[in-house]
C-alpha cells in the first residue's frame, strides 16, 4: 500500500516537475521573444542570407551590388530624408560642371519622400510657374524615361543641361476626389535671381503692411526684408501681415536674421539636439547695438509648404508671443543633415540632428511606423491638436508642435472643385491666354485698376467658357463659379502682362485667406500687451 502511494506521489511530482518544466520553457521562450537581438546576432543573420544567395541563387550575383543595395536599405529605413549616393552613380564632372555654372539647373526643388522625387517647390520667377507645376507633383519620367535618380542631389545633376535648353517632365498629380492623373509639362532650364526670396510689398490698406517671401535660400533674403518693412512703415504701416505660405526653407541663418527683425538681441530663436555634443546648439537673434526690433503686431500666414527655416521663423515668433500664427499645420521638417564619404567613393547624407523652437517643439513630424505617402500627405492633412506635445509661450499660452508649426487660428483649405482641376491639369490658360491678349492688346493692361476691381468683361467670360468646352471641360455657370474663374483667368492675365511682381500683388489684394489674417492683427496686437 505503501508502495503504491509512493508510487502515486512520484507519480504526482513527475507530472508536476514536467509543469514546472514546461512553465520554465514557455518563460525562457518567451523571454527569447522579448529579449533585443544583439548586433552580432543581425550580423550572423545578414551573412547566413548573403550566403544562401551566393551558394543557391541560380544567376551569378555582384555581391557588391547586393551590399550597397542594402545599405542603402538601412540607411532609408533610419527615415525618410537621409541617402545613399553610390560611387557608380556619382558624377564628378557634372558636379564640376554644374558648380561652374556650365550646367544649368531646372528651376524646382525636389524631396525624395519613399523613393519618389516630389515637387517642394517651384522657383519665384521662372517659366516653371507658368508651366503649372505645383508643390505635392511626383516626378515620374524625364523624357519619357523613367526617373533612375535616387537623390535629390542626383536628380539635379540629372535634370541640369545647357541654358535656355528645355527637358520634359512627366508629374503624378493626386486629386482631392482621390484620382491621380499623370501630366505632361516642357520645363526650361534656367538661371534664377538668387535674390528673390521677398516677392511682394504692398499696403493691404493705410496702416496694414504685407510682405510675401517665398524662400530663404538666398543669401540676402534677411536684408531684403529689412528694406521691404522700412519702406512700408515710410508709408505708414502699424501692422503687418508676413505670408510664409508654400516657402520650403533654405539658410538657417537667413531665417533667423529675418525672425530677429521682430525679436529683442539676445533671443532664442531655435535649438538644435543630436547624439554628438557639436550638434547641441542655440541660436540667438544677434543685432548691431543701434538697431531694435520693430514693434508693431505681425499675423504670419502659413499652410502645409510652409517648411524647415520657414517653420522656424514661424515657431520663434510664436514662441515668444511676437506673431500671431494663421492658416493650416506647417510641413514638419526640420533636421540636422550631414555628408560622410565612404570607403568606396559613395556618399552617405545622413540625419544627425533635430531642431525645435524657443519653448522646445519639436518641428519634425513623426516618421516612424507609417509608410512614405503617409508621411508626406499627412502634412496636407493634420488638422487636430489632439495628441500633439505642448509647451507655454512668454506669455502663457500653449503651442503645439510634433508635426509642423500649428496655427493659432487654422483657416480651411477650401480645395478646388474638379472643373478647376481639370483647368490646371489640361493647362488650358497657358494655351488660352496668349492668343486673348493678342487680340485685345489695350485690354486688361492698368494692374492697379486690376487690383482694386478684379473682374472680367462677361464676354471674356463667355469666351473662356467656351474655349473650356471645347476641350472637354464644363464650367458651372452660378455665380460662385464664375467668381473663382474670373479670379483664375485674372491671375493668368496678370502673370502674362505684369510677371510674378504684378501677381504676387493681385493676389495680396485678392486672396482671402490674406483678408482673413489681416482681419486678426488687433488680436496680434493685444499679444504684444501680454508679454
Amino acid at each position: 500500500m505503501s508502495r503504491r502511494r509512493r508510487l502515486t506521489v512520484r507519480g504526482r511530482g513527475s507530472a508536476l516537475g514536467l509543469l514546472l518544466l514546461a512553465a520554465v520553457a514557455s518563460g525562457l521562450a518567451a523571454q527569447e521573444v522579448v529579449r533585443e537581438r544583439t548586433v552580432y546576432e543581425d550580423l550572423q543573420l545578414f551573412s547566413q542570407v548573403l550566403n544562401q544567395i551566393r551558394v543557391n541563387h541560380p544567376d551569378t550575383v555582384d555581391t557588391h551590388v547586393l551590399f550597397m543595395e542594402a545599405i542603402e536599405a538601412m540607411v532609408r529605413a533610419a527615415d525618410p530624408h537621409s541617402y545613399v549616393i553610390p560611387a557608380a552613380r556619382l558624377s564628378p564632372d557634372r558636379e564640376r560642371a554644374l558648380r561652374e555654372g556650365d550646367l544649368v539647373p531646372v528651376p524646382l526643388a525636389f524631396r525624395y519622400v519613399g523613393g519618389t522625387p516630389v515637387v517642394v517647390s517651384v522657383a519665384p520667377g521662372s517659366r516653371a510657374v507658368a508651366a503649372g507645376i505645383v508643390p505635392g507633383d511626383e516626378l515620374v519620367a524625364i523624357d519619357g524615361e523613367p526617373v533612375r535618380a535616387a537623390t535629390a542631389r542626383e536628380l539635379d545633376l540629372v535634370l541640369a543641361g545647357p541654358e535656355d535648353s528645355e527637358v520634359v517632365l512627366t508629374f503624378r498629380r493626386l486629386h482631392t476626389d482621390g484620382s491621380t492623373v499623370r501630366v505632361d509639362r516642357t520645363v526650361v532650364r534656367e538661371r534664377v535671381d538668387p535674390t528673390g526670396g521677398v516677392t511682394a510689398v504692398a499696403m493691404l490698406d493705410t496702416v496694414t503692411g504685407y510682405v510675401r517671401v517665398t524662400t530663404f535660400a538666398a543669401e540676402q533674403v534677411a536684408a531684403d526684408l529689412d528694406d521691404a518693412l522700412d519702406r512700408l512703415e515710410d508709408r505708414g504701416m502699424t501692422g503687418l501681415v508676413l505670408d510664409l505660405r508654400d516657402n520650403g526653407g533654405g539658410l538657417v541663418r537667413e531665417a533667423a536674421s529675418a525672425a530677429g527683425a521682430f525679436l529683442p538681441r539676445g533671443a532664442i530663436v531655435y535649438t538644435t539636439t543630436g547624439r554628438k555634443e557639436e550638434v547641441v546648439d542655440t541660436g540667438r537673434v544677434r543685432r548691431s547695438f543701434w538697431r531694435s526690433e520693430r514693434g508693431y503686431p505681425v499675423v504670419v500666414l502659413v499652410n502645409e509648404g510652409t517648411a524647415s527655416a520657414a517653420e522656424l521663423v514661424a515657431g520663434a515668433l510664436q514662441d515668444h508671443d511676437r506673431a500671431l500664427v494663421v492658416g493650416r499645420p506647417t510641413f514638419g521638417k526640420a533636421l540636422i543633415m550631414q555628408p560622410f564619404p565612404l570607403t568606396d567613393g559613395s556618399l552617405m547624407v545622413l540625419v544627425i540632428g533635430k531642431v525645435h523652437t524657443p519653448c522646445g517643439r519639436t518641428v519634425q513630424r513623426e516618421y516612424r511606423a507609417i509608410t512614405s505617402d503617409e508621411y508626406y500627405r499627412a502634412a496636407a492633412e493634420e488638422r487636430e491638436r489632439i495628441g500633439r506635445e505642448t509647451c507655454t509661450t512668454a506669455g502663457g499660452r500653449t503651442v503645439y508642435g510634433g508635426g509642423g508649426i500649428y496655427p493659432d487660428h487654422v483657416l480651411e483649405d477650401h480645395a478646388d472643385p474638379h472643373w478647376v482641376q481639370r483647368i490646371r491639369d489640361e493647362n488650358l490658360l497657358l494655351r488660352w491666354v496668349p492668343g486673348f491678349l493678342d487680340d485685345r492688346p489695350d485690354r486688361y493692361a492698368n494692374l492697379p485698376r486690376l487690383v482694386d476691381e478684379p473682374a472680367l468683361e462677361s464676354e471674356d467670360v463667355a469666351a473662356f467658357v467656351a474655349y473650356a468646352a471645347e476641350q472637354g471641360v464644363e464650367v458651372p455657370r452660378d455665380p460662385e463659379a464664375t467668381a473663382r474663374l474670373e479670379r483664375l483667368v485674372l491671375s493668368r492675365i496678370i502673370l502674362s502682362r505684369f510677371g510674378h511682381e504684378g501677381l504676387y500683388a493681385f493676389l495680396a489684394h485678392t486672396d482671402p485667406e490674406v483678408e482673413a489674417a489681416a482681419r486678426l492683427l488687433p488680436e496680434a496686437a493685444a499679444l504684444l500687451g501680454d508679454r
